[in-house]
């Protein structure tokens, strides 16, 4: 339910940071990256609990086809696979990237630098190709443009 509603705010603002911003548009990306480090961090401290069952439990899926997939990618590939669950177009919460990397006995400062890495550099090169696609304009420059309002 939080991705459907925090998720779109985010992304929101996300592009507003981006297009408002000439040469610091990377704070964008970094407050996101740093958003999944925290809850990354915290999720890494429940698997280390005996609220890991509870946690999967309480998410259902406890015994998914997808979760076992993720560990087996974080199993035989380690961190690269931790990356390409990041970058794959379908959307992985970095929660699950997380989960996995823990059930696969991964060093957890490896798991969370790489979250916060590959999220970091995935959100800035769509930063980059955001200010590109907009020819770095404005949020306001570009609504009027499509709007088709004439300057004043």
């Amino acid at each position: 339910m939080l991705t459907w509603s925090v998720g779109i705010l985010q992304m929101a603002l996300f592009n507003i940071i981006v297009l408002s911003r000439k040469y610091t548009f990377f704070i964008g990306p970094l407050m996101l990256s740093t958003g999944s480090l925290i809850a990354g961090y915290f999720y890494v401290q429940v698997m280390k609990t005996n609220g890991a069952d509870a946690l999967l439990d309480y998410a259902g899926v406890k015994d998914s086809t997808w979760l076992n997939k993720a560990q087996s990618w974080a199993n035989d590939w380690g961190v690269l696979g931790l990356v390409g669950m990041q970058v794959i177009p379908i959307p992985i919460p970095s929660a699950v990237i997380v989960i996995a990397g823990m059930m696969a006995k991964m060093n957890e400062i490896k798991i969370l630098v790489t979250v916060y890495l590959s999220k970091f550099i995935q959100l800035t090169l769509g930063a980059v190709a955001l200010k590109y696609a907009t020819e770095n304009q404005t949020p306001e420059q570009f609504i009027r443009q499509q709007m088709g309002a004439k300057d004043e």
